[in-house]
């Protein structure tokens, strides 16, 4: 029945395989994607909707629910988000391996990503819906499972995907646009996932809410995925399936193991690995917290947030639109490390500066608590629209180049394996972050935001808090541009590699 099914949709959708998505499409992004962008590379695009609205609403709300809303201890939040991601991470080469040598009637990716996208929604559903108890145990124990569920499935659609894209465009500036188009899809999926959560919800302890808030993520997230997933299903089987190009080999843990040795030995993506154990650390750390920020330092309810959604997101969509065309014959390396010197400096910026008023009496920052048009507002807006363009800028550029270690691995051991290189990235992302994240619930705790009871003793703690945050960016930024500065692999190197490999003439 699931190979009927997939034989059908290959034929409905031969479409996609040929011709640009032209006005209507364009229109349905507020033309940030080009009339004139393929139909594969669009359909492509369209899970990110899904998959960064999920990602969003479990940033900004999971630790925050559990914690302020269920009860759970911050330490034990975040031990038990640990505990998943650090499983999941070690589950990630194995699958994008074998997406890598599956052969099929089908390709590679396409029945993997099919099969990831129930659990998917229905884990993230049951963390906010399932309440089995209010022990600490219990909760301890519902969260481990749900989001090890959850992360499983998620590597089972995105990794395959992701390779799917770097396998559909090899050339060295096309893949940037690829990325590009996928960043859009991303603010996108931000957007439509949070805005209206943030519209309908007039403070962030409303507990009933959450569950419905959780119902619209996962349609959103359920819908795209299965749309985007369909709609490509036709370009593997007709197209990729074609090129046999380096594909031989069959699924072992033994030719795992191999691979993985020669990949420990390529320098480039081990200074691309090195750098992410640092981004990592630094990424689980200042994403767990935003509700905290938002409530306790900012003093900002949802709505307030809903209203600064086009100037927050729009710095990262007009970056996405651009990126592309900037680093058309430029050095992506080069391109990086101006990104990353201006997100160390421009990230943590306004949280320092009104951590020294706090300290200080300078009466350099207006006061939090405003709301909506408030001058903290304008400026928490501001900042958060040149933050997310900086930081659209840089991770549309670093993962291309990991792609790019796709052709260099290929030409130096045969195999091509765009999953095993490509999940680098996030093997190390997911397990340095868990550590993030854990040393996150151990911040708040130490911040004394367990045990505040009152908004003097909060203000206390955030502050404390943001003292953390800000010291901790300030060492692993400049640890993790040191190690992108030894990534050596050039345009003119990857043409020679896609020569050398016959797909360039």
């Amino acid at each position: 029945m699931f190979q009927d099914y997939l034989a059908r949709k290959s034929r409905e959708n031969l479409d996609t395989l040929t011709g640009e998505i032209g006005n209507g499409l364009s229109a349905l992004t507020l033309g940030l994607v080009s009339p004139r962008t393929e139909k594969k590379m669009y359909w492509w695009g369209v899970p990110s909707v899904g998959l960064m609205g999920v990602s969003d609403f479990l940033t900004l709300f999971l630790l925050y629910y559990y914690n302020q809303i269920l009860g759970l201890s911050a330490v034990l939040a975040g031990l038990a988000l640990f505990i998943c991601v650090v499983f999941d991470a070690v589950s990630d080469p194995v699958i994008a391996h074998w997406s890598d040598r599956h052969k099929g009637e089908f390709g590679r990716r396409i029945p993997f990503m099919l099969v990831g996208i129930a659990p998917m929604v229905l884990s993230c559903l049951a963390l906010f819906v399932i309440h089995p108890g209010e022990e600490q145990w219990i909760l301890f124990v519902q969260l481990t499972v749900l989001m090890s569920v959850f992360q499983v499935a998620n590597t089972v659609f995105a990794v395959p995907r992701l390779a799917l894209g770097v396998e559909l465009y090899k050339d060295y500036s096309k893949r940037n646009q690829l990325l590009g188009t996928d960043r859009i899809f991303e603010i996108a999926g931000g957007a439509l996932c949070l805005g209206p959560i943030l519209l309908l919800m007039p403070d962030w302890d409303q507990a009933h809410l959450y569950p419905w808030a959780a119902l619209w993520t996962c349609f959103l997230l359920g819908w795209s995925l299965y749309l985007g997933t369909v709609r490509l299903s036709a370009v593997e089987r007709n197209l990729l399936e074609l090129d046999r190009t380096g594909k031989s080999t069959d699924f072992s843990l033994s030719t795992l193991l191999r691979e993985v040795r020669s990949l420990l030995a390529n320098r480039n993506w081990m200074t691309l690995l090195i750098a992410f154990l640092f981004f990592g650390v630094n990424s689980g750390i200042q994403t767990s917290d935003q509700v905290y920020l938002n409530n306790h330092l900012f003093r900002f309810d949802p709505r307030d947030l809903f209203w600064a959604i086009p100037l927050q997101l729009g710095g990262g969509a007009i970056a996405a639109f651009v990126t592309w065309r900037i680093a058309r014959g430029r050095n992506k390396r080069n391109l990086v490390l101006i990104g990353s010197a201006l997100s160390f400096v421009v990230s943590q910026l306004l949280i320092g500066l009104m951590a020294v008023d706090y300290y200080f009496g300078y009466g350099l920052m207006p006061d939090a608590g405003g709301g909506v048009l408030s001058p903290l507002w304008w400026i928490w807006a501001f900042h958060g629209g040149l933050n997310g363009a900086i930081w659209t800028f840089f991770m549309i550029l670093v993962v291309s180049m990991f792609a790019d270690v796709v052709e260099e691995h290929q030409a130096s051991t045969g195999p091509r394996s765009d999953g095993l290189v490509l999940v680098g990235r996030n093997f190390v992302t997911k397990l340095i972050a868990s550590v993030g994240v854990l040393l996150a619930g151990f911040m708040i705790s130490w911040a004394g935001f367990d045990d505040a009871d009152t908004a003097e003793l909060k203000e206390v703690a955030v502050y404390r808090f943001v003292v953390i945050k800000v010291c901790v960016t300030a060492v692993l930024i400049p640890m993790a541009i040191v190690f992108l500065a030894r990534y050596s692999l050039t345009e003119a190197q990857h043409r020679a590699n896609l020569r050398k490999l016959g797909y360039e003439r």
